[in-house]
Parts: C-alpha cells; sequence; structure tokens
C-alpha cells in the first residue's frame, strides 16, 4: 500500500506511530481552502442515507419511514469512498457527481487498484457544461484469478487498499477504495 503524507511532508500515523491506512485517515487529511472549492461533490440524501441504514439492519430511527422489503446494497451509497465486502467475482458502483467547479469541466479518472483486483471507471471522462450539472459513472471492481496475482494472493480476511480519483487541472477529487474478498 502507498503511504500517504501528511501537510508537513511525513507519513500519516494511526495512535501507535504505525503507517496508518485508509481505516484510520479515511479521504485524507482537510485543507481548509481546498475544501472552500471542492470541483466535484457526492450528494446524498436523508431518505439515502435511512436506506444505508435499513441495509445494515438499523430500521427504527424514522417512524415516517419504512424500510424496504430489499433495500439497496450498501455500496449503493451515493457516497466518495468505495467498501466492498465479500467481493466474490465482480461487483459494479453506480457514484453521481455534481459540478461545483467551473462551468465547461472535464475531468479525467485515474486509478490505483488494491492489490490483486482490476479497477475500471466507466466512463473515464467527464464532461460537465455548467455548474451545478451532475453526471454519473460506474466503477467496476473485479477479483484478478490468483495466477495472475490476484484476490487470493491477498489472503482471506484481509483488506485490500486503493483509490480512484477525478482530476480537471485545477482540482483533484480523490476517494479511497477498501475491499474484501469472499
Amino acid at each position: 500500500m502507498t503511504e500517504l503524507n501528511n501537510n508537513i511532508g511525513q507519513t500519516i500515523t494511526d495512535a501507535f506511530g504505525n503507517p496508518a491506512n485508509p481505516f484510520q485517515y479515511g479521504a485524507g487529511h482537510l485543507r481548509p481552502v481546498k475544501a472552500a472549492d471542492p470541483g466535484l461533490v457526492y450528494d446524498a440524501s436523508y431518505t439515502d442515507y435511512l436506506l444505508f441504514l435499513c441495509t445494515n439492519g438499523v430500521s427504527n430511527l424514522d417512524p415516517s419511514f419504512s424500510c424496504p422489503k430489499s433495500p439497496p446494497p450498501s455500496n449503493a451509497l451515493n457516497y466518495p469512498s468505495l467498501s466492498i465486502s465479500k467481493l466474490n467475482g465482480t461487483v459494479s458502483v453506480k457514484r453521481t457527481v455534481t459540478n461545483v467547479g467551473g462551468r465547461r469541466s472535464v475531468y479525467f479518472s485515474s486509478v490505483k487498484p488494491p492489490p490483486g483486483f482490476s479497477v475500471k471507471v466507466s466512463p473515464p471522462i467527464l464532461f460537465f457544461h455548467r455548474v451545478g450539472q451532475k453526471r454519473s459513472f460506474t466503477i467496476t471492481v473485479e477479483a484478478k484469478r490468483e495466477a495472475e496475482g490476484g484476490a487470493a494472493a491477498v489472503g482471506g480476511n484481509e483488506y485490500a487498499f486503493g483509490w480512484y480519483s477525478w482530476y480537471d487541472g485545477v482540482h483533484f477529487v480523490r476517494s479511497p477504495m477498501v475491499i474484501l474478498i469472499a
């Protein structure tokens, strides 16, 4: 796993001084100036969060909301980070971003896949014509075969970390990924 640096150039560490992983640092350190102009945002509504909680067994937070009999998978929440547990084969997840940067923005995707997995972002380029415009993309994650240095080489009950990002020449929107094989 690639280590990330903090704002003084040192490796981000956990409470014990060990190199941190995405479980400890999430999407990284907050830079207030950059946070004021993020470029892209991932919108999720109150109902989206209630559905996420339904998927995870929490169903009594809002008496005016009833969980569906078949709630969406937990990775369906339109959230920047991506978590897939018990991956067996291939999973595709849809995300939607809203342009809050400049009009006529063009964002290019890049990926650092978790070891043992292949990751594809489609479409790999997002075109925005105005501020407030939304665009959707799909992230497809596939466990590689063991002969290809695949997920089985990572080991059972072991998490693999990576990231995907969008860049328009000004804004760098990076999102962590964590995958646990079945």
